[in-house]
């Protein structure tokens, strides 16, 4: 191992760009050794930026070089945030090149794992078949905020029994991406979007900090989903023109809501209730985040920012700068801290110390692949008005309507 981690990143889009490959700034000991993405020269322009910023000086490798890039003996570890549909072709070919010889002591992977539960299966099977320690990468609780909310409130308020409602709702003007709107390509629409998030962030915040498993098991599922605003004709066509997708004939779902049933160690009834959207026009994202407990309740609000900055409609031309951000003029979050208050510097800490020691993540596939298939079952209570029992459910070869 070198001195200072090299992280290897596969695929430069938004979340690695802005967040991931930015938090390395706050890691003295982790570098950038090297960046992998199907546009060669993408990756060469975000390395230019690593080198400026002084993040790292990352080899780079283009289209069907995963390998390469886990071959680097640079790279200590890899961080899979490509595509979702890519997902089962890049854990095949970092893992054959391990089994293959090559050094790697860890692999992360940006939430979701996959589009369904079949392919999640297999990511989850390679790695564990070949022993490679894994990371998986949700960032909602590792946020400050988020963190010291759940550690205050079961610390001071445990005493009088466990919270039992979380409640996290997400929303968002639509992803960066033409692939992220594609129902087929993305696995499903809002919901795996943004509740994917919620659900996890939910899941941990009713977890029991003294329990190994968290004390809670996941019982029923019942949820809704609907297009409200992109499907309309103006919004749809909008859409075609600038991602080519057609959601007037092929439409992912812009809404979702899921109330997860858990039961606690001694049975008593627990309520994880998440929603979100891609139909919120503001300047950025808006979410709460909710924890209640018997005489005891705590929030994390994120919908106005404390720190804003202001530009007329005369200078409201341009790129903007905070994540989902739908404008550049008027109030505008400032954004400066994202990658340390949107957990993305604590959650990369975590991967790296584990894959040092040869460990797993304190989220890893498996807590993956629990999130995502309640995701599943979510989406298919909507898609038959009824609630899903997780435990009996066969979720195996489910795939959500958006991608079919």
């Amino acid at each position: 191992m070198t001195e200072s981690f090299g992280i290897g990143v596969v695929s430069c889009g938004f979340i690695t760009r802005e967040m991931h490959l930015p938090s390395v700034a706050y890691l003295p000991d982790v570098h950038v050794a090297g960046i992998q993405n199907r546009t060669k020269a993408n990756a060469e322009e975000v390395a230019e930026t690593c080198r400026e910023e002084g993040w790292g000086d990352p080899s780079v490798y283009g289209e069907d070089q995963v390998a390469a890039l886990v071959e680097d003996p640079a790279v200590d570890g890899l961080w899979v945030t490509s595509p979702n549909f890519t997902r089962v072709d890049v854990t095949d070919a970092a893992v054959d090149a391990v089994e293959d010889g090559a050094d790697l002591q860890g692999i992360a992977m940006e939430k979701p794992i996959a589009r369904n539960m079949e392919e999640a299966h297999h990511i989850a099977d390679r790695l564990r078949d070949a022993g490679i320690p894994n990371a998986y990468l949700e960032n909602w609780p590792y946020e400050p905020d988020i963190a010291k909310l759940r550690d205050l409130l079961w610390q001071r308020g445990g005493d009088a029994g466990r919270p039992y409602i979380a409640r996290s709702q997400a929303e968002h003007g639509g992803p960066h991406s033409a692939w992220f709107w594609d129902g087929e390509l993305q696995g499903g629409g809002a919901l795996t979007d943004m509740l994917c998030h919620a659900l996890a962030g939910n899941h941990v915040l009713l977890s029991d900090p003294e329990s190994e498993d968290g004390g809670l098991e996941p019982v029923s599922v019942s949820a809704d989903t609907e297009t409200l605003k992109w499907a309309r004709e103006d919004y749809a066509e909008q859409l075609r023109e600038e991602h080519g997708v057609d959601y007037e004939e092929n439409p992912a779902d812009d809404y979702a809501r899921a109330t997860v049933r858990y039961e606690g160690e001694d049975g008593e009834p627990l309520v994880s209730e998440a929603t979100g959207s891609w139909c919120y026009v503001g300047s950025g994202v808006r979410r709460s985040i909710e924890l209640l407990g018997p005489e005891y309740s705590g929030q994390v609000m994120t919908d106005d920012e404390s720190s804003s900055v202001f530009f007329s409609d005369d200078l409201g031309e341009g790129e903007g700068w905070a994540e989902k951000q739908a404008a550049t003029s008027g109030r505008m979050p400032i954004g400066a801290g994202a990658v340390v208050d949107g957990g993305y510097v604590a959650e990369n800490r975590d991967a790296v110390d584990a894959f040092r020691e040869g460990e797993n993540g304190t989220l890893d596939v498996e807590d993956g692949l629990r999130v995502l298939r309640i995701c599943m079952a979510a989406y298919k209570a909507a898609e038959e008005g009824e609630e899903v029992d997780l435990r009996e459910a066969d979720l195996s070869t489910y795939v959500p309507p958006p991608a079919r």
